[in-house]
């Protein structure tokens, strides 16, 4: 949102300390904590979250994630009148579940109904992906098999290669929150092959962001996680470009809004 001189004293937020250089809101799915955790971990000064659950399905099957993003636009609606600067879907299953497209759909549909740029994981990871010169990729993840099948299809036919893929069978949403970080490394360890290019940790719900760093250096290339690229996205859409240490060369490297990006700001003023 950009600030105007007619606007002064509209909206009280504007005088608080919360989110002075940008507001990020954010949706995910209902009883995650890492996504608003890694929100703060990764966050530059003045930058500040604004954060609504959507109903999460007992499981993560394949057939209850198809459901996952059935209340993001009207919960879109809801976090809009706090005038956040981007709206981010911070799931990445329930923006790849329904093939090639969907998440572009879910954004325009988002930003139809707000006036504020959104993005998805799925958008994101793939933008993530381009910045980092990813064509092929090992990839590993908590979910189940169906749902890896998917998630490779959905990638491929974006046109990345997909080389190895591992999952951990997951379905129980619990057991999937409380992943040491130790499971997490060592299995990204295992899927990376010499002919990928970086290597993909899936699932915004796991604790994945602080094993990115170690996983660079001892891999010798680009390691990406949901959260990260799709917090990377969002502050690329507010603006934000300073780097960010720690947590990978994704987003170690500046973060400079494309044309595209620019206008689909101005547009929603």
């Amino acid at each position: 949102m950009e600030l105007r001189r007619a606007d002064l004293g509209k909206h009280p937020l504007w005088y608080s300390n919360q989110g002075w250089r940008a507001r990020i809101g954010i949706i995910y799915p209902g009883a995650g904590f890492h996504h608003i955790g890694d929100f703060h971990k990764l966050a530059p000064k003045g930058v500040a979250v604004g954060a609504a659950a959507v109903p999460r399905h007992k499981d993560e099957s394949a057939e209850a994630m198809m459901h996952l993003d059935e209340k993001v636009v009207e919960t879109a609606k809801i976090l809009a009148a706090s005038q956040p600067d981007v709206i981010g879907w911070i799931c990445t299953a329930g923006s790849f579940m329904k093939g090639k497209g969907h998440d572009e759909r879910l954004v325009l549909e988002m930003e139809a109904a707000t006036r504020i740029p959104c993005t998805t994981t799925s958008t994101a990871m793939m933008a993530a992906f381009r910045q980092l010169g990813i064509k092929k990729l090992s990839m590993c993840t908590p979910y189940p098999n169906p749902v890896n099948v998917i998630e490779k299809k959905f990638l491929e036919d974006n046109g990345f290669k997909v080389l190895k893929c591992e999952g951990l069978d997951l379905v129980d949403n619990n057991i999937l929150a409380h992943l040491p970080p130790s499971v997490l490394y060592r299995l990204a360890k295992a899927v990376d092959t010499p002919d990928s290019d970086g290597v993909f940790i899936s699932c915004t719900g796991i604790d994945a962001l602080d094993v990115i760093e170690a996983l660079e250096q001892d891999l010798g290339k680009p390691v990406v996680t949901s959260n990260q690229a799709a917090y990377w996205m969002c502050f690329k859409l507010a603006g934000i470009g300073e780097p960010i240490q720690g947590y990978g060369r994704l987003m170690r490297e500046p973060r400079t809004r494309t044309a595209e990006e620019r206008e689909r700001r101005l547009a929603a003023v």
